[in-house]
């Protein structure tokens, strides 16, 4: 593996930065006691306060904010420090007045014109995953996905009625680019991949992670294959070349990777956060057409949590993220090794690599 002098690595999500946005569902230990913080977090980012703290030219006071939102006084102030207890703003005081502004987490992670901005994955997470978490009980009783009863319309048919825009559909992109940025990165370097020479990023969205793969291969081709309405948006989303120097090594094609006919013949494959999505016999359909466009010798890298095999720890809770919203799950490494090995793959491995994903990685004979 051979990583290039200017490889651009993008800033890595603080942990505790991760844990507020997605406290609704992992709540941590504060005092000994299980605190949920996020939904604080969403109405600030609803309400762009970070954004009005960021464009002000000194410190504002509650009452300064107050104002800019046109909301109360004491309802604001209480947002505020609740805020500031998040380590998401910061408090002194001024003769008899409390000033806030940004920390340095809040204004790389949460302001518009930051690079790094989260904001997109943050809506969605407050308006899809946040209510459609909230009737886990009837996913848990009728072990079915709650999109009908959350939003009184299937899956199949919430992106076209909600993302029925290209602002619209630009956000949700952007989501999926934010959440993935760093853990692509992280992914593709924890596996050596430099016996290969082409590669088929499958449901790879807007390139983000073929991207991170030009940077550390710089001799790979590498297709990302999707469906049509991400493919007409990638542009939006290639980086510069002073940040991804290899950046022409990526081209796109629409493609299908339930329709064989449709994938792209590579040497190495990649599903990156797909088969959690997906029921089991979807899962064997994926696998089945991979298996069948590899050549002998050729690999798959498999980027999703991995859980704990013995069902332990927060991560679990994904799987439950899965039921209510995609009919999926999370796997643990024997459980990924005995689907992977039961299609044909051999040498499975599996490694721990970031707390939001980790990489399996697996070899047709």
């Amino acid at each position: 593996m051979r990583e290039t002098k200017k490889t651009q690595v993008p800033s890595p999500m603080p942990e505790k930065f991760y844990r507020l946005i997605d406290g609704f569902r992992l709540y941590f230990s504060e005092n000994c006691r299980w605190v949920p913080l996020s939904k604080a977090l969403f109405a600030a980012c609803e309400l762009e306060v970070f954004d009005k703290l960021r464009s002000a030219s000194s410190p504002q006071s509650a009452d300064d904010i107050t104002t800019a939102l046109s909301s109360d006084l004491d309802a604001t102030t209480r947002l505020m420090d609740t805020l500031v207890a998040m380590e998401l703003l910061e408090k002194f005081k001024q003769g008899d007045q409390w000033l806030y502004s940004n920390s340095e987490m809040a204004t790389k992670f949460l302001t518009k014109d930051s690079p790094d901005s989260y904001l997109d994955m943050i809506a969605l997470i407050n308006k899809t995953l946040y209510p459609i978490f909230g009737n886990l009980e009837s996913a848990v009783l009728e072990g079915t996905t709650q999109w009908k009863k959350t939003f009184g319309m299937s899956a199949e048919d919430w992106f076209p009625n909600v993302c029925n825009t290209e602002e619209a559909k630009l956000r949700f992109m952007g989501a999926m680019h934010c959440n993935s940025l760093y853990a692509s990165y992280a992914a593709v370097k924890a596996i050596d991949l430099s016996a290969y020479r082409s590669c088929c990023d499958l449901g790879g969205a807007v390139g983000t992670l073929a991207y991170a793969l030009c940077q550390f291969y710089p001799e790979m081709k590498i297709t990302v294959c999707d469906l049509e309405p991400a493919v007409s948006l990638a542009h939006h989303f290639r980086p510069s070349v002073e940040a991804c120097p290899n950046q022409a090594n990526v081209s796109f094609a629409v493609g299908d990777f339930f329709k064989p006919e449709t994938i792209p013949k590579a040497e190495l494959y990649v599903l990156s956060h797909v088969l959690h999505d997906w029921s089991e016999d979807k899962v064997d359909l994926i696998l089945s057409n991979v298996y069948k466009c590899l050549p002998s010798g050729g690999g798959l890298l498999i980027c999703e949590r991995i859980l704990n095999e013995d069902k332990r720890g927060p991560t679990l809770i994904f799987s439950l993220l899965m039921l209510v919203s995609t009919g999926g799950k999370e796997r643990s490494a024997p459980e990924f090794k005995h689907l992977l090995e039961k299609h044909g793959f051999i040498d499975v491995q599996a490694k721990r690599v970031y707390f939001t994903q980790d990489a399996i990685f697996c070899r047709k004979m």
